[in-house]
């Protein structure tokens, strides 16, 4: 049963962000228990997710002038989430990864996968430059650019000694890898009125993926049938392990400014320090410089939450950071805008867990030990996710 447990806790993603006006929200392929075990009470496949807020209202120049404003997008917010899982035997790999049972998409690989309903296609030409296709028959149709900036991936991180005595049991491990902490990004996302017919209106139902009410109506006048970015900001991601997920989750934060070559990363996973961490980037003296600030120099706060009645949990507003390490302090304030629920019922193993995508901004400064300042960002676009597991599941919608 442990090894049965063990393959089927599996999880590989990559994850595509884009942080624009147009178009703010993210492209994630997960593949999740590819061998399909205990099927009465777990998902398999590959779950593609499109989610985001179309014509993003306009941003606070500051954390400060945010402050205490609550959610500030509302209701008519242009909002779309969706997903659709592509059964394992519908996904094709033209380069299996070495030492994974998986196939994992590798630099210069490519994966395909379409059914009745969907197809995609994701052409990575190396770790942090992606080609992206995305075709619903029900009406949408996503094409992506993303191009890291060269030179500015970060130290992978691993930890292989994570949740105790279970973890040890399950042979858990799991790997955080940052290939494109900030990018250009391209792309076009173009919606019909059909493909909004299948989707639910709010999020918290049956239906997983949805469709507010603000977008509704801009698809169905006609405005602008097609969205479209140039040089956006991007950020990507590559993670991957063994590791039951929704009995932990994870907290993470990305900012990225590849117009000034600055950015900053978060990432945070209950049960493990060596997952717990902030990286910067920044220019100096005509070079870029990085750096880490691992656990023991963190101290992160919520100051400020707000119970979700959607997620069913009580969920950040605001974040605060400060680290100390290596003659370097870094000081973070993050104010979540917005957020998208990605949620499923279709299987107990992710009932009682949420992902919480966001949207927001932040400022940071960086400064030495002798006050100078480094680097400082004020207002800037960000994004992240919390997830965790939930023990209350709100009645469906």
């Amino acid at each position: 049963m442990l090894t049965g447990l063990a393959r089927a806790s599996f999880v590989e993603w990559r994850y595509f962000a884009v942080l624009s006006p147009a178009f703010q929200g993210i492209v994630g392929l997960a593949l999740v228990n590819p061998e399909r075990r205990f099927r009465q009470i777990a998902e398999g496949g590959l779950l593609l997710i499109v989610a985001g807020v179309i014509d993003r209202p306009r941003l606070p120049g500051s954390v400060a002038d945010a402050r205490g404003a609550g959610p500030l997008f509302g209701n008519e917010t242009a909002e779309l989430c969706w997903m659709h899982l592509f059964a394992p035997d519908a996904c094709h790999f033209d380069r299996p990864g070495s030492g994974s049972s998986s196939g994992k998409v590798g630099a210069g690989a490519t994966l395909r996968a379409d059914d009745v309903h969907s197809c995609v296609e994701l052409r990575q030409a190396s770790a942090a430059e992606a080609q992206l296709q995305i075709e619903a028959g029900q009406g949408l149709k996503l094409r992506l650019s993303h191009r890291g900036l060269p030179g500015t991936g970060l130290p992978n991180a691993i930890d292989t000694g994570i949740d105790g005595w279970f973890g040890r049991a399950l042979g858990a491990h799991w790997q955080v890898q940052c290939p494109a902490p900030m990018a250009w990004s391209d792309g076009e996302l173009a919606l019909e009125p059909s493909f909004l017919e299948g989707l639910a209106e709010t999020a918290g139902g049956i239906n997983p993926c949805y469709a507010s009410a603000a977008l509704r109506a801009r698809v169905a006048s006609g405005q602008s049938p097609v969205v479209a970015w140039r040089a956006a900001a991007g950020y990507a991601e590559h993670s991957l392990g063994i590791r039951p997920l929704p009995l932990q989750g994870w907290d993470f934060l990305f900012v990225p400014k590849p117009e000034t070559n600055e950015a900053l990363v978060l990432q945070t996973y209950p049960g493990s320090q060596a997952l717990r961490y902030v990286e910067v980037c920044w220019p100096q003296d005509g070079a870029l410089r990085q750096w880490r600030f691992p656990a023991e120099s963190l101290r992160l706060d919520w100051p400020e939450q707000i119970r979700d009645p959607v997620l069913g949990v009580s969920r950040p507003l605001g974040r605060r950071i400060e680290a100390e390490s290596g003659g370097l302090r870094l000081s973070l304030d993050n104010r979540v805008l917005h957020r998208i629920p990605l949620l499923r019922r279709q299987r107990l193993a992710v009932r009682h867990f949420f992902i919480s995508e966001e949207i927001g901004i932040a400022d940071w400064r960086l400064s030495d030990d002798a006050g100078q300042v480094l680097a400082e960002v004020k207002g800037q676009p960000c994004g992240g996710e919390l997830a965790h597991r939930r023990l209350w599941v709100p009645p469906a919608v």
